[in-house]
């Protein structure tokens, strides 16, 4: 039965093999590095609850003092197995309109207007229109 926990980070809930108990993996979703609790600690406080007299349920990870368990594993991780996530948010510049005024170094190639590409087709036909003709002289004369 896997290890159910939830990431001390982003709280995002979690299932790893029972054999990964008390290693340190890293959130899929935010990264961060968290240890997996041991099921066994888990169940010895249940059992403990248990001869007190109360009644025992199933460890339950929803539980209000699952933080702290989560705040004790994580003290216990070495320095150089946690990994420090920069959360400022970036700025985002609003979007410049461009005009044909404004000069663009990072634009390059051929930008056309629709008149101007109009009278480019309209040139590149008659040239073929032409080298047809030509050809068709040349083709006669030679025959």
């Amino acid at each position: 039965m896997p290890i159910r926990f939830r990431c001390a980070y982003c709280n995002q809930l979690m299932g790893i093999a029972q054999r990964k108990a008390g290693t340190v993996v890293s959130c899929p979703k935010c990264q961060g590095q968290v240890m997996v609790p041991d099921p066994e600690d888990a169940g010895a406080a249940d059992m403990g609850a248990a001869d007190n007299g109360a009644e025992s349920s199933p460890p339950s990870f929803e539980d209000a003092d699952f933080d702290k368990q989560l705040v004790a594993a994580a003290a216990e991780v070495p320095a150089d197995h946690i990994q420090v996530v920069d959360t400022t948010p970036v700025k985002q510049h609003p979007p410049v309109p461009w005009s044909p005024a404004q000069s663009t170094p990072e634009m390059s190639g051929v930008f056309l207007t629709p008149g101007l590409m109009v009278l480019v087709g309209v040139l590149v036909v008659l040239l073929m229109g032409v080298a047809f003709f030509v050809g068709l002289l040349v083709g006669r004369g030679a025959g």
